[in-house]
């Protein structure tokens, strides 16, 4: 399984692109946000249930009462995640938003430093810094040679803030839950959120048969490709090699939103693009490579 374990989580990570551009052709299409995103992950939910309906008991139980409700309460940061971005596209292309998305960097990155009561490495302050200069060449910010709506990036950058807690809460809840079991109990989070904040806008459902084809198209490649990727091959994956495989959102997003939706990428945003996965692969091969140079010297 460690054979396939790069590759199939890199197969989740270019998932994890293509929904944004699947939500700007629903919307198209006429399918209002709010009903996509419950069709979205009442499908999820369904596929999740289904998965752990055919685990054994052992599999499928969850030794608390508490830690079901904060795996439940930790997948609702997913349904802000979605919120916020679906909202975002209706402002900026695809591209700006998965750009302001993978501000989550250093924003998990600032939010462990705040529950450890910890500044952070100077190896981090440099990722950080080199994700903000990429963030400001990506969005077309400097030079400013196009309008850029701010309403939209705020909330992509709401949607980014959301995603790092959920990459919080996902590190340290559930571990001893098989894979299954947790995706389904967080599902369940994320669609209490979602129903809860689009329910005006769901009825009446006339554009359901056209939802539910979209919505199992942006089901499958936002919640279960990507998180049955994540859960079961990123545990046989080398420390740190993880997340940046998982970069490869970013330039999937941007790559699917041209051939999909035909919006232009420039030169500048290419050069943001590399500075952030540039960022990602600093944060995470460095300290690294360190660990692995003091345990020899230690020897």
């Amino acid at each position: 399984m460690k054979h396939y374990a790069p590759f199939l989580v890199a197969v989740g990570a270019i998932s994890y692109g293509i929904p944004g551009s699947l939500f700007k052709l629903a919307h198209a299409n006429r399918v209002t946000d709010g009903l996509l995103l419950a069709i979205t992950f009442s499908i999820a939910f369904l596929a999740f249930s289904i998965g752990r309906l055919l685990l054994n008991q052992q599999n499928r139980t969850v030794s608390s009462c508490k830690e079901k409700w904060l795996v439940i309460i930790s997948g609702s940061s997913m349904g802000f995640t979605n919120t916020f971005y679906i909202l975002s596209l209706a402002y900026v292309p695809v591209a700006i938003a998965a750009v302001m998305m993978m501000q989550s960097v250093w924003l998990s990155i600032l939010i462990s430093c705040l529950i450890n009561r910890k500044l952070p490495t100077i190896n981090q302050t440099i990722s950080v810094v080199t994700i903000l200069v990429g963030t400001i060449l990506a969005t077309g910010l400097l030079p400013l040679q196009q309008a850029v709506s701010f309403i939209g990036m705020g909330l992509s950058f709401l949607s980014a803030l959301a995603y790092a807690l959920t990459i919080q809460f996902t590190g340290n809840i559930g571990h001893d839950l098989h894979p299954l079991t947790k995706a389904q109990l967080m599902s369940i989070g994320a669609l209490i959120v979602v129903l809860i904040i689009w329910v005006p806008t769901i009825f009446p459902v006339h554009q359901l048969p056209a939802a539910i084809s979209w919505g199992g198209l942006t089901s499958f490649f936002s919640m279960i490709l990507p998180l049955t990727c994540f859960s079961f091959f990123m545990p046989h994956l080398p420390l740190g090699v993880g997340p940046i495989i998982s970069s490869l959102e970013l330039p999937s997003s941007i790559v699917f939103a041209f051939f999909l939706l035909r919006e232009r990428v420039t030169t500048a945003q290419i050069v943001g693009v590399v500075l952030i996965i540039a960022a990602v692969i600093l944060t995470n091969v460095l300290p690294l490579k360190l660990r692995r140079k003091y345990q020899r010297m230690k020897e």
